[in-house]
């Protein structure tokens, strides 16, 4: 079991990919003003409930707001084998991330 962490930049390739759903850890307000696009709202406390009602062999990555709240859930989940990873960094890695490269289109 090898904690998994991907940088801004990887989130794209990972969903496209690896089909890999994106779970927002923050608060609801939170993920009201900004979230990463196709990302879904699952607050921690309800975060058990949903895994276990997904693909444990689908990618997911997790993300909250500085990285620290997902690393210890998806390192939880790793171990009953569930394939997830971690966005390093959390969403202040990734609106830095967007801020520095322009939109592709």
């Amino acid at each position: 079991m090898e904690l998994c962490m991907i940088g801004a930049e990887d989130v794209r390739r990972y969903v496209r990919q690896y089909d890999a759903v994106l779970v927002d850890l923050r608060s609801e307000e939170d993920y009201r003003i900004y979230h990463i696009w196709g990302a879904i709202h699952i607050p921690p406390d309800q975060l058990q409930r949903f895994m276990h009602r997904t693909d444990k062999q689908r990618m997911h990555i997790f993300y909250c707001r500085h990285g620290n709240l997902s690393i210890r859930e998806v390192t939880k989940y790793l171990r009953q084998g569930y394939r997830v990873c971690s966005l390093a960094g959390g969403m202040d890695a990734y609106l830095r991330y967007k801020m520095m490269i322009p939109e592709s289109k």
